[in-house]
């Protein structure tokens, strides 16, 4: 199915930092039941890290939300290994447009098998880049102050952090473009 506006140039064959092959590319709504699947497949730590709640399974709404998006005002990358049916998300990363202004809220997901790769360093990287030629100015996003990996991850990516006002167990990380 060829969707309009799909940004097909954005697709990227990729190499954790053992030399493990992953592809790269826009969501579609084709992945409904693999960003399912990819979430169930997250540990409970880890899903409560990227949800900052508790989840048992995530709503029909939530996931047509994420895979519904207009390759503008929000985004998201996967990263996928397998071909075809048997194709599964190791990772995602994903901007939303903030309601007013020119910024955008980031979040990224990585399965634990596939954790401290480089699977979201290089998502995440490609994400801020395609955020910048839809010029947005700035990206930000909350992160649980228990997020060691996040946190090393967002400085690497030359973000800043400070404390949350509103909620000291937070950190807001955020970048200009």
């Amino acid at each position: 199915m060829t969707v309009v506006n799909y940004p097909a140039q954005w697709t990227r064959v990729a190499h954790t930092r053992d030399g493990i092959e992953y592809r790269i590319r826009p969501i579609l709504v084709e992945d409904l039941q693999r960003e399912k699947d990819f979430i169930m497949g997250l540990s409970e730590e880890s899903r409560y890290t990227r949800m900052m709640c508790a989840m048992r399974e995530p709503s029909a709404e939530l996931l047509e939300r994420f895979v519904h998006v207009d390759y503008h005002r929000d985004m998201a990358f996967v990263a996928v290994v397998g071909e075809h049916e048997n194709e599964r998300i190791i990772a995602v990363a994903r901007y939303a447009a903030d309601k007013n202004g020119p910024d955008c809220e980031f979040a990224v997901a990585v399965t634990d098998a596939w954790q401290a790769r480089g699977v979201g360093a290089t998502l995440t990287r490609l994400l801020f880049d395609y955020a910048r030629t839809q010029r947005f100015h700035k990206l930000h996003g909350d992160i649980m102050v228990s997020n060691d990996r996040m946190i090393d991850l967002v400085h690497w990516l030359g973000m800043k952090t400070e404390h949350s006002p509103d909620d000291r167990t937070l950190l807001e990380a955020s970048r200009e473009l």
